[in-house]
This record gives C-alpha cells, sequence and structure tokens, in this order.
C-alpha cells in the first residue's frame, strides 16, 4: 500500500534536487536540504544510524522542517523508539495540522502503544484529511477494532481493499473483525482470498483455524493449526485449542500430546491456566 508519508518524502526530495540541479552560482540547495537529501538516500539504502544523523543535522539547520522531522519520527519508529516517534509526528502535526502526515503519524504510533481511545481520534483525523492513504484508514480499522467497534472497523477495511483487494494482512483483519460478529462463514471466505496470495503464513492459517474452530468444525481446524505452529511452536493458545480440536474429534493421544505442549508453554506464567490443563490431561489419561 503506498503511503501519504512516501509520497510527501518523495516529493521533498525532488524539490530539494531541483533546487540543488541549478546551474552553479545561481541558486543552491540550502544546507538544511542538502542534509536532508543525504538522509533519505541513506534511508533508501537501509543505512538508518547515517539517516538519523543527517535527519538530525537539517532539523538543527531549520527546525521548522517538517518533512525532516516526519521522516526522522519513521527512522525512530522502524527502531521500535516509539516515544520518540510519537513526539516528532507531534511535532510535525503542530507545524502542519492541515496536512494529514502528521495525524497518520502519531496515530500508528499511539495505536502500538495501545492508547487506542488517542489513536482513533488521530487517525479519524488523518482520514478526513486525505481519505485516499489506504495505510491511515487500515490503522484506523485496526484502531477500532481495537477499541470494540468491528462493526466500523470492516467499513474502513473495506473502503481500503477499494484500492488494495488482494491485500492478504488487510483481509485478515477484515476476518478477525467479522468473526468478532459471529460472521464465521463471511470471514472464512475472506480468509481464503487472503490464503490465495499467502498460502503458508502463520498468522492466516492461524485465524483460518480459529474461525473453523468458531463454527465447530473441529476436524476441519485441525489442519490449519498444525501448519499455524510449524510457523510458531510457542504459540500456547493455538496448542490449547488444537488439543481441544483433536478431543472433540475422539483423537486422545494426539490431545493429550498438544494440551502437554501447552502446559510447557503456560507453567510459572499463568498458574491458573496450568492447573485446568493439568486436570484436562488427567481426565484424558483416565486418572
Amino acid at each position: 500500500m503506498k503511503t501519504a508519508g512516501r509520497v510527501w518524502a518523495a516529493r521533498a526530495l525532488g524539490a530539494a534536487l531541483l533546487v540543488g540541479a541549478v546551474a552553479p552560482g545561481v541558486v543552491r540547495a540550502d544546507d538544511a536540504e542538502v542534509h536532508y537529501r543525504i538522509c533519505l538516500s541513506h534511508k533508501k539504502a537501509g543505512k538508518l544510524e547515517d539517516a538519523e544523523r543527517e535527519c538530525n543535522a537539517a532539523i538543527q539547520k531549520r527546525p521548522d522542517h517538517a518533512a525532516a522531522i516526519y521522516t526522522l519520527g519513521t527512522l525512530q519508529r522502524q527502531k521500535g523508539r516509539l516515544e520518540d516517534a510519537l513526539a516528532s509526528f507531534v511535532k510535525v502535526r503542530e507545524l502542519e495540522p492541515q496536512t494529514a502526515i502528521g495525524w497518520a503519524g502519531e496515530g500508528s504510533v499511539l495505536l502500538r502503544l495501545n492508547h487506542t481511545d488517542e489513536a482513533v481520534s488521530a487517525l479519524r483525523q488523518a482520514v478526513a484529511l486525505d481519505p485516499e492513504d489506504t495505510v491511515s484508514v487500515a490503522n484506523l480499522g485496526n484502531a477500532l477494532r481495537k477499541q470494540g467497534k468491528p462493526d466500523e472497523a470492516i467499513a474502513m477495511y473495506r473502503k481500503a481493499l477499494e484500492k488494495n483487494k488482494d491485500d492478504p494482512d488487510l483481509l485478515n483483519n477484515l476476518a478477525v473483525a467479522l468473526r468478532a460478529l459471529d460472521k464465521n462463514s463471511e470471514a472464512l471466505d475472506v480468509l481464503q482470498r487472503a490464503l490465495a496470495v499467502k498460502p503458508d503464513d502463520p498468522g492466516l492459517q492461524g485465524n483460518l483455524a480459529k474461525t473453523l474452530r468458531a463454527e465447530k468444525r473441529y476436524g476441519d481446524a485441525i489442519g490449519p493449526y498444525t501448519k499455524a505452529l510449524q510457523g510458531n511452536d510457542k504459540d500456547a493458545g493455538a496448542w490449547f485449542d488444537l488439543g481441544y480440536c483433536y478431543e472433540q474429534t475422539g483423537q486422545k493421544d494426539k490431545a493429550i500430546d498438544a494440551y502437554k505442549h501447552n502446559l510447557a508453554l503456560i507453567q510459572g506464567k499463568d498458574p491458573r491456566g496450568a492447573a485446568h490443563v493439568s486436570d484436562v490431561i488427567k481426565r484424558l489419561q483416565g486418572q
């Protein structure tokens, strides 16, 4: 999906190159633009430390350089420094309140920081200012789903899918929201579309398994759970669900084995859950 941030950065880079390309001795890029141009070049090459250094140099030369501050925020977010990224995006939003990009960056970080209500507010503003930015639309869907509003989330996912109809992540999120409303049949159709693009994706396989389990199609869910666990064998919930599906289909030994995997992962972390699983194993063993 194309983001407004990429478009903005590309335009800024183009402007900087044009300024610098004018005949020598006539007009040249100012120092801030030179540093910013180098920052973008480093970022494109994956040299994040060098990119951040040049971004900071550009901002030092021109503290109101919104494009450089935004790019700095994306670098900080990429490095997992979410509080720093949030501060950068807020600064962009303060400098350019009628431009979607600052709101979008702020909302994306607030969502990752689990400040859901604030994320919804910021992302609503971003989408209002730039309804064509499918990343912000999808992020608003994620925030609304997290806020417990699956109906509104579904509307956002469908809007984003108008331009990205085969995006597996969007389809997966749409399926999760549909399942929250017990629209499991529709969710299964959506997941099949996603799996046609990424058939071996563990997340998609896990979501397919959960949806089949919600439909009480326990035998059909076993295959997807197994594939999901091949990609992530530390998913305690998936091991428990797999054990339950084996149990419901009369495969006692396989159920016990799956429950034991779950128990090993939650032992010491979830005493009540571990006690419950231990009781289930004992019951199946006839003890």
